[in-house]
């Protein structure tokens, strides 16, 4: 890792949340997804699991570190949302059934994004604007990990994917839910 730029501040940066600052969040976090609906549970999951859901609770690995599982709430959150909203329902064939790459990809690349939205929504329902670059970065540095495993069939370090200073997320309105079970998606 680099040295700072004198314009960026410890704590707002992928990897450097202070951890106050994640005890808060995580506290914001849980109470928000219960209270939408969700079970939140700890479960070992096999590697390179990260976290899964299926449209009735939300599970998170206790080996990945507490910041990873601030943001995995989060991401997954905005996942399972997508899954249990009836007026979103539309928008997952293709996710599911397109074969052309290109199109995949942007396909998993507007899911991804849609579902951050949906997770920076809870923040701020939570009373939680402090963190909205770093969220953003996470958002980004995620997709940077998805896209280089899709280009090369691998798993990529993390540490090579960290985005800094990336484009704001949109916060997106969360459209009713009609919880129910799907089948088990997961994060790596």
């Amino acid at each position: 890792m680099g040295n700072l730029s004198s314009h960026e501040v410890v704590g707002t940066r992928v990897g450097h949340l202070p951890t106050h600052d994640m005890v808060d969040l995580w506290v914001a976090v849980t109470s928000g997804i219960v209270k939408y609906g969700f079970a939140i549970e700890y479960r070992d999951l096999e590697p390179p699991r990260t976290g899964i859901f299926d449209g009735q609770r939300i599970v998170v690995d206790p080996d990945v570190g507490f910041e990873m599982q601030c943001f995995l709430l989060l991401h997954l959150f905005g996942h399972s949302v997508q899954w249990v909203a009836p007026s979103l329902e539309h928008k997952l064939g293709d996710l599911q059934h397109t074969d052309d790459r290109a199109r995949f990809m942007q396909v998993l690349h507007d899911y991804e994004f849609e579902a951050a939205g949906f997770g920076l929504q809870l923040l701020h329902e939570r009373g939680v604007a402090q963190h909205d670059q770093w969220y953003s970065d996470f958002v980004h540095t995620d997709w940077t990990y998805v896209e280089r495993y899709y280009q090369t069939d691998r798993l990529p370090r993390w540490a090579d994917c960290v985005v800094s200073g990336g484009s704001m997320i949109q916060a997106r309105p969360i459209p009713p839910l009609q919880h129910r079970q799907v089948e088990v998606r997961f994060a790596f």
